[in-house]
């Protein structure tokens, strides 16, 4: 059978795939896991144009 064994989370590249939806799932995992990187957060503009704006001013960068 399948054994999933929890382990802390770490950060790290999270690869979209040029999707929007991915690019959100780890921007949302990027605020609780320090050191988390989006490949292409710019593909959440599919479904929220200012996201990337948004995003970048929320973390101060």
């Amino acid at each position: 059978g399948l054994h999933i064994r929890p382990r802390p989370l770490h950060g790290g590249v999270f690869h979209t795939y040029d999707d929007h939806r991915m690019a959100t799932a780890g921007a949302i995992i990027g605020l609780a896991v320090k050191g988390v990187e989006i490949e292409n957060v710019g593909t959440t503009a599919k479904t929220l144009p200012d996201f990337p704006a948004l995003w970048t001013g929320m973390l101060g960068a």
